[in-house]
């Protein structure tokens, strides 16, 4: 790039907060935008140019919730429940060393930018605890590809059927002991092992940062969460965890709490400024006015809670309370395409799946909010999601010729109706190209798939006896949600059927 920068000439540029698109001249330094002009108003003196003739600019799309342990494992799940997902957990994410995990997340990285999404926040995997290699791996991956993560240990020390009142001693006796090769250890252990990340935090690459994940509530015991509560306040960390994504995770709480998973963690004081709920489906208004008044923001994941069959998450009364949200995938187990842009349209029409007036529906505007400025808040990214002076240059360009703007009718609402990853031609991160014309960087496509092809065939031998176990539990952990589905709620986040 010359001395004077880089000038992005002849671009559609959507501003998402004002909800416009202009043809707009960037200039950008060091990074970031450093200047915002009409056609030929800026000085290009010195500057390199990049003509974006025929292309929509916009900030790159910000994924708040994903998983880069489960890239290897796409497709493997049909009609899972989120208990279901949960009961395959240990083989899905399990007998990984440091170069599968990184080759997991390079993968997924190099999926999420080919569609358009320069930053995520992944929750980093490991059966049982997080180790410094494996998470050192893990943001190689992002760096190599070029994207912006927050990486969170995701951790626990109860197993699902140890957190779950009344499911161990629902399954078969033959099975409960069987259940005890999904222990998690000691949580002392587990808090050692972040602690030991967080010790190699200064090593971590340019654009990859630190936050930590206690997964679930009921799955922490209380000693836990006040442990991993202590070293987001002495690392100044992000919290993010799974909050309310199933009925069963709040029929759970109430039986072990007496509350919501958010008044308990009200409670402990775990909410905060920073801490991000993913899912929030089953909450209440109580629920959201203690997220509000905690500053706490909400990562919406439409596809995984669709695909999982978890409900639909009412976002209205989120941005009515001024709770920051932005939009996620999830993990390609759960959501199989990592695709912002899906997450975007399903996020908009999901909105109208209630019974209330069509100005309570999102807008395309808004969900382009979402996906862009919103996540980058989640993330901490404060100069992120914006076309503004100062905002850090991070950009996606979709291709005007295809036929998805032909005719080019409304480009904001195009993208949140029309466009597919097709669309997407060149990713910027930082001022620098991490895609263009569609090719990655370094990524030699063919070598990646064939790297995939062998990491998986090892991973068949590997896990054989995990996922053997699995599928001997499954339907039992179904059968025992099921069986909950009559116990009263007060809210309801599915849609009931009128037919047998």
């Amino acid at each position: 790039m010359a001395g004077g920068g880089l000038l992005i000439t002849g671009g559609l540029v959507v501003d998402p907060a004002a909800g416009r698109a202009d043809r707009m001249e960037l200039l950008l330094h060091d990074g970031t935008i450093a200047q915002i002009g009409a056609p030929g108003t800026i000085d290009r003196a010195g500057a390199a140019v990049h003509d974006a003739t025929d292309r929509l600019v916009l900030p790159g799309f910000v994924n708040t919730h994903t998983h880069g342990h489960a890239n290897l494992m796409k497709g493997v799940a049909d009609r899972w429940t989120l208990e279901a997902s949960l009961t395959n957990g240990p083989w899905l994410g399990g007998a990984r060393d440091p170069d599968t995990m990184y080759l997991s997340t390079l993968l997924g990285a190099a999926d999420m930018v080919s569609k358009g999404c320069t930053a995520c926040f992944d929750l980093v995997y490991e059966f049982p605890r997080p180790t410094a290699a494996g998470f050192a791996a893990v943001a190689r991956a992002y760096a190599d590809v070029g994207m912006r993560a927050v990486l969170a240990p995701m951790i626990a020390d109860r197993s699902l059927f140890h957190a779950v009142p009344g499911l161990l001693a629902a399954l078969p006796p033959e099975l409960r002991d069987t259940v005890g090769r999904f222990a998690l250890g000691g949580g002392d252990e587990t808090i050692a092992a972040v602690e030991s990340i967080m010790a190699e935090r200064s090593k971590l690459p340019e654009g990859i940062s630190v936050a930590i994940a206690p997964t679930i509530p009921h799955h922490c015991s209380e000693h836990f969460l006040r442990q991993c509560v202590d070293i987001a306040d002495r690392y100044n960390l992000r919290i993010h965890m799974h909050i309310a994504e199933s009925r069963l995770q709040v029929l759970a709480a109430h039986k072990l709490y007496g509350a919501s998973p958010v008044e308990y963690l009200d409670r402990l004081g775990v909410l905060r400024p920073g801490f991000v709920a993913a899912h929030a489906i089953w909450l209440d208004d109580k629920d959201l006015d203690l997220l509000a008044t905690a500053n706490a923001g909400v990562a919406h994941v439409p596809a995984s809670n669709l695909r999982l069959g978890s409900g639909i998450a009412q976002i209205r009364p989120m941005l009515d309370r001024g709770i920051t949200v932005g939009l996620a995938t999830d993990g390609a187990n759960s959501s199989d395409a990592l695709n912002m842009l899906l997450a975007t349209r399903l996020a908009s029409y999901l909105s109208r799946a209630f019974a209330s007036p069509r100005n309570r529906w999102l807008t395309a505007a808004e969900a382009v909010r979402l996906a862009t400025r919103g996540g980058a808040d989640l993330l901490g990214l404060p100069r992120g999601g914006r076309i503004e002076q100062g905002a850090i240059a991070d950009f996606v360009f979709l291709d005007l010729n295809n036929i998805d703007f032909v005719p080019l009718t409304d480009p904001i609402n195009q993208i949140v109706t029309c466009a597919d990853s097709a669309c997407v031609t060149d990713v910027m991160v930082n001022g620098r190209f991490v895609m263009q014309d569609r090719r990655i960087g370094p990524i030699n496509m063919a070598d990646l798939r064939e790297r995939v092809r062998g990491a998986v065939e090892r991973l068949r031998t590997t896990i054989t006896d995990a996922r053997a176990l699995a599928a001997r539990l499954e339907p039992q952990v179904v059968a025992f949600a099921e069986s909950l589905l009559g116990e009263p709620m007060g809210i309801e986040r599915l849609i009931a059927s009128s037919c047998g």
